[in-house]
Protein backbone atom coordinates (compact mmCIF):
# COMPACT_ATOMS: atom_id res chain seq x y z
CA UNK A 1 0.00 0.00 0.00
CA UNK A 2 1.25 3.57 -0.92
CA UNK A 3 0.30 7.34 -0.63
CA UNK A 4 -1.48 6.81 -4.34
CA UNK A 5 -3.97 4.62 -2.85
CA UNK A 6 -5.04 6.64 -0.06
CA UNK A 7 -7.81 9.47 -0.26
CA UNK A 8 -6.61 13.00 -1.36
CA UNK A 9 -7.77 15.89 1.06
CA UNK A 10 -7.58 13.75 4.34
CA UNK A 11 -4.33 13.92 5.77
CA UNK A 12 -2.09 10.85 5.26
CA UNK A 13 -1.28 10.58 8.97
CA UNK A 14 -5.04 10.32 9.72
CA UNK A 15 -5.56 7.55 7.27
CA UNK A 16 -2.58 5.60 7.98
CA UNK A 17 -3.64 5.76 11.55
CA UNK A 18 -6.87 4.79 10.79
CA UNK A 19 -5.43 1.23 8.84
CA UNK A 20 -3.61 0.51 12.04
CA UNK A 21 -6.73 1.04 14.40
CA UNK A 22 -8.70 -1.22 12.36
CA UNK A 23 -5.74 -3.88 12.78
CA UNK A 24 -5.83 -4.01 16.24
CA UNK A 25 -9.61 -4.13 16.93
CA UNK A 26 -9.52 -7.06 14.66
CA UNK A 27 -7.27 -8.63 16.19
CA UNK A 28 -4.01 -8.79 14.23
CA UNK A 29 -1.89 -6.96 17.19
CA UNK A 30 -2.71 -8.49 20.64
CA UNK A 31 -2.47 -7.24 23.70
CA UNK A 32 1.51 -6.43 24.63
CA UNK A 33 1.93 -7.37 21.05
CA UNK A 34 4.65 -5.27 19.60
CA UNK A 35 3.79 -3.72 16.24
CA UNK A 36 5.61 -3.51 13.19
CA UNK A 37 8.62 -1.46 13.22
CA UNK A 38 8.74 2.11 12.41
CA UNK A 39 10.87 1.74 8.77
CA UNK A 40 8.29 -1.59 8.02
CA UNK A 41 5.75 1.09 8.08
CA UNK A 42 7.56 3.80 5.87
CA UNK A 43 7.86 0.81 3.45
CA UNK A 44 4.55 -0.60 3.34
CA UNK A 45 2.60 3.04 3.10
CA UNK A 46 5.62 4.86 0.89
CA UNK A 47 5.69 7.81 3.45
CA UNK A 48 8.21 9.02 5.77
CA UNK A 49 9.26 8.52 9.07
CA UNK A 50 7.85 11.69 10.62
CA UNK A 51 4.07 10.67 9.13
CA UNK A 52 4.23 7.19 10.44
CA UNK A 53 5.03 9.17 13.82
CA UNK A 54 2.43 11.33 13.50
CA UNK A 55 0.29 8.27 13.42
CA UNK A 56 1.36 6.24 15.94
CA UNK A 57 1.24 9.44 17.91
CA UNK A 58 -2.74 9.59 17.49
CA UNK A 59 -2.83 6.27 18.56
CA UNK A 60 -0.82 6.50 21.73
CA UNK A 61 -3.11 9.70 22.45
CA UNK A 62 -6.15 7.62 22.33
CA UNK A 63 -4.75 5.23 25.05
CA UNK A 64 -4.18 2.30 22.16
CA UNK A 65 -0.19 2.24 22.12
CA UNK A 66 2.91 2.78 24.02
CA UNK A 67 6.59 3.36 23.32
CA UNK A 68 9.56 2.42 25.77
CA UNK A 69 13.04 2.62 24.74
CA UNK A 70 15.25 -0.89 23.51
CA UNK A 71 11.26 -2.25 23.92
CA UNK A 72 9.41 -0.44 20.27
CA UNK A 73 5.66 0.07 19.97
CA UNK A 74 3.35 -2.51 21.77
CA UNK A 75 -0.81 -2.21 22.28
CA UNK A 76 -1.59 -1.39 25.63
CA UNK A 77 -5.75 -1.14 25.48
CA UNK A 78 -8.37 -2.11 24.52
CA UNK A 79 -10.39 1.44 24.88
CA UNK A 80 -12.72 2.94 21.94
CA UNK A 81 -10.64 5.84 20.02
CA UNK A 82 -11.36 9.15 21.32
CA UNK A 83 -11.26 10.91 18.23
CA UNK A 84 -14.08 8.90 16.51
CA UNK A 85 -17.79 8.91 17.38
CA UNK A 86 -20.23 6.75 18.64
CA UNK A 87 -24.00 7.33 19.23
CA UNK A 88 -26.72 5.86 20.39
CA UNK A 89 -28.55 9.25 20.31
CA UNK A 90 -29.97 12.02 18.91
CA UNK A 91 -28.70 15.08 18.86
CA UNK A 92 -25.45 13.59 16.98
CA UNK A 93 -22.90 15.30 19.11
CA UNK A 94 -24.30 14.14 22.56
CA UNK A 95 -22.14 11.69 23.89
CA UNK A 96 -18.98 13.79 22.82
CA UNK A 97 -16.62 16.17 24.63
CA UNK A 98 -16.96 18.27 21.67
CA UNK A 99 -16.95 21.93 21.54
CA UNK A 100 -19.65 24.21 19.65
CA UNK A 101 -19.04 27.49 17.92
CA UNK A 102 -20.96 29.64 16.35
CA UNK A 103 -20.00 30.61 13.12
CA UNK A 104 -23.11 32.87 11.46
CA UNK A 105 -26.78 33.43 12.13
CA UNK A 106 -28.51 35.14 9.41
CA UNK A 107 -31.67 35.69 7.64
CA UNK A 108 -31.89 34.01 4.18
CA UNK A 109 -34.07 33.17 1.28
CA UNK A 110 -35.25 29.08 1.78
CA UNK A 111 -33.96 27.02 -1.06
CA UNK A 112 -36.43 24.67 -2.22
CA UNK A 113 -36.33 21.55 -0.61
CA UNK A 114 -36.25 23.74 2.92
CA UNK A 115 -38.72 25.66 1.73
CA UNK A 116 -40.85 22.71 1.34
CA UNK A 117 -39.87 21.16 3.86
CA UNK A 118 -41.65 23.70 6.51
CA UNK A 119 -43.98 24.47 4.17
CA UNK A 120 -42.87 28.51 3.08
CA UNK A 121 -43.20 29.77 -0.36
CA UNK A 122 -40.06 29.42 -2.16
CA UNK A 123 -37.34 32.10 -1.06
CA UNK A 124 -38.75 32.75 1.89
CA UNK A 125 -37.12 34.21 4.21
CA UNK A 126 -35.76 31.59 7.15
CA UNK A 127 -33.12 31.67 9.94
CA UNK A 128 -29.98 29.77 9.20
CA UNK A 129 -27.66 28.95 12.18
CA UNK A 130 -24.42 27.39 11.32
CA UNK A 131 -21.88 25.78 13.94
CA UNK A 132 -19.05 24.50 13.83
CA UNK A 133 -17.78 21.45 16.14
CA UNK A 134 -14.15 20.66 17.40
CA UNK A 135 -12.89 17.89 18.89
CA UNK A 136 -9.50 17.63 20.67
CA UNK A 137 -8.98 20.67 19.30
CA UNK A 138 -9.45 19.65 15.47
CA UNK A 139 -12.69 20.19 13.54
CA UNK A 140 -15.19 17.66 13.37
CA UNK A 141 -18.61 18.80 11.80
CA UNK A 142 -20.28 21.74 10.18
CA UNK A 143 -24.12 22.02 11.12
CA UNK A 144 -26.33 23.93 9.20
CA UNK A 145 -29.81 24.23 10.22
CA UNK A 146 -32.97 26.54 8.98
CA UNK A 147 -35.61 27.35 11.27
CA UNK A 148 -38.43 29.67 11.14
CA UNK A 149 -37.52 33.20 10.46
CA UNK A 150 -39.45 33.98 13.91
CA UNK A 151 -36.48 32.64 15.65
CA UNK A 152 -34.11 35.09 14.56
CA UNK A 153 -34.60 37.81 17.71
CA UNK A 154 -33.03 34.71 20.06
CA UNK A 155 -30.11 35.23 17.94
CA UNK A 156 -28.16 36.53 20.90
CA UNK A 157 -28.92 33.00 22.58
CA UNK A 158 -27.38 30.56 20.58
CA UNK A 159 -24.40 30.82 22.25
CA UNK A 160 -24.97 30.73 25.47
CA UNK A 161 -28.07 27.51 25.73
CA UNK A 162 -29.01 24.50 23.27
CA UNK A 163 -31.58 25.12 20.46
CA UNK A 164 -33.65 22.88 21.80
CA UNK A 165 -33.95 24.61 25.10
CA UNK A 166 -34.81 28.03 23.11
CA UNK A 167 -36.62 26.02 21.10
CA UNK A 168 -39.15 24.87 23.82
CA UNK A 169 -39.06 27.53 26.35
CA UNK A 170 -39.03 30.96 24.55
CA UNK A 171 -41.34 29.52 21.71
CA UNK A 172 -43.33 27.05 23.24
CA UNK A 173 -41.92 24.70 20.21
CA UNK A 174 -42.71 20.83 21.73
CA UNK A 175 -40.59 18.77 19.65
CA UNK A 176 -41.26 15.46 19.52
CA UNK A 177 -39.06 13.28 16.94
CA UNK A 178 -36.16 14.06 14.57
CA UNK A 179 -35.93 11.71 11.32
CA UNK A 180 -31.98 10.98 10.28
CA UNK A 181 -30.81 10.14 6.62
CA UNK A 182 -27.21 9.21 7.04
CA UNK A 183 -25.59 8.92 3.08
CA UNK A 184 -21.50 9.46 2.22
CA UNK A 185 -21.46 12.32 0.21
CA UNK A 186 -18.37 14.65 -1.17
CA UNK A 187 -17.68 18.13 0.98
CA UNK A 188 -18.97 20.98 -1.06
CA UNK A 189 -16.18 23.90 -0.82
CA UNK A 190 -17.59 25.82 1.81
CA UNK A 191 -17.82 22.57 3.89
CA UNK A 192 -14.12 21.43 2.61
CA UNK A 193 -12.81 24.69 3.59
CA UNK A 194 -14.69 24.66 7.41
CA UNK A 195 -13.57 21.04 7.61
CA UNK A 196 -10.06 21.60 6.62
CA UNK A 197 -10.33 18.94 3.53
CA UNK A 198 -10.00 18.66 -0.01
CA UNK A 199 -12.80 19.82 -2.27
CA UNK A 200 -15.16 16.57 -2.76
CA UNK A 201 -13.09 14.85 -0.39
CA UNK A 202 -15.54 12.40 1.12
CA UNK A 203 -17.96 13.75 4.45
CA UNK A 204 -20.42 12.06 6.59
CA UNK A 205 -23.85 13.68 5.60
CA UNK A 206 -26.78 13.35 8.25
CA UNK A 207 -29.84 15.38 7.32
CA UNK A 208 -32.14 15.41 10.44
CA UNK A 209 -35.94 16.30 9.77
CA UNK A 210 -37.51 17.58 13.00
CA UNK A 211 -41.34 17.66 13.96
CA UNK A 212 -43.23 18.87 16.64
CA UNK A 213 -45.70 17.13 18.74
CA UNK A 214 -48.33 17.97 16.74
CA UNK A 215 -46.87 16.55 13.44
CA UNK A 216 -45.52 20.00 12.47
CA UNK A 217 -41.92 20.17 10.41
CA UNK A 218 -39.83 22.88 12.04
CA UNK A 219 -36.49 22.14 11.76
CA UNK A 220 -34.09 21.20 8.40
CA UNK A 221 -30.56 20.22 9.47
CA UNK A 222 -27.49 19.16 7.81
CA UNK A 223 -24.67 17.60 9.39
CA UNK A 224 -21.40 17.53 7.57
CA UNK A 225 -18.55 15.41 9.28
CA UNK A 226 -15.29 14.42 8.53
CA UNK A 227 -15.02 10.69 6.89
CA UNK A 228 -12.13 10.03 8.36
CA UNK A 229 -13.35 10.91 12.55
CA UNK A 230 -16.78 10.00 12.73
CA UNK A 231 -18.20 6.42 13.50
CA UNK A 232 -22.35 6.52 13.40
CA UNK A 233 -23.88 3.43 15.71
CA UNK A 234 -27.46 2.79 15.31
CA UNK A 235 -29.11 0.50 17.73
CA UNK A 236 -32.54 -1.78 16.99
CA UNK A 237 -34.35 -3.35 18.78
CA UNK A 238 -36.45 -6.87 17.13
CA UNK A 239 -39.99 -7.88 18.18
CA UNK A 240 -40.73 -11.78 17.52
CA UNK A 241 -42.27 -12.25 14.57
CA UNK A 242 -45.87 -12.77 14.26
CA UNK A 243 -47.74 -16.18 14.31
CA UNK A 244 -50.36 -16.64 11.78
CA UNK A 245 -53.48 -17.43 12.88
CA UNK A 246 -53.86 -21.56 11.77
CA UNK A 247 -55.70 -22.45 8.77
CA UNK A 248 -59.51 -24.16 9.78
CA UNK A 249 -59.41 -26.77 7.33
CA UNK A 250 -62.87 -28.14 7.99
CA UNK A 251 -64.06 -24.74 7.18
CA UNK A 252 -61.87 -24.23 4.46
CA UNK A 253 -63.41 -27.95 3.05
CA UNK A 254 -66.96 -26.54 3.25
CA UNK A 255 -66.16 -23.42 1.59
CA UNK A 256 -65.01 -25.80 -1.56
Amino acid sequence: MSTQFLSAGVPVYHQIAQVLRRRIEAGEWGQGNQLATEQTLCREFGVSRTTVRHALSLLKREGLLSSQRGVGTRRVGEARPSKYVSNLSDPLHATLDSRPTIVSVELVGAKPAVAAFLQLREGAQVLKLVRMNYLDGEPLSVVESYLPEAMYRAADEFAHRSLHDIMWNDFDLRIAKSIHTVVVGRAEPHVAEMLGIGLGAPVMHVRANTYLQDGRPIRWTDNYFREDRYQYTAEFFWSPPEIPDPVDESSEGQKS
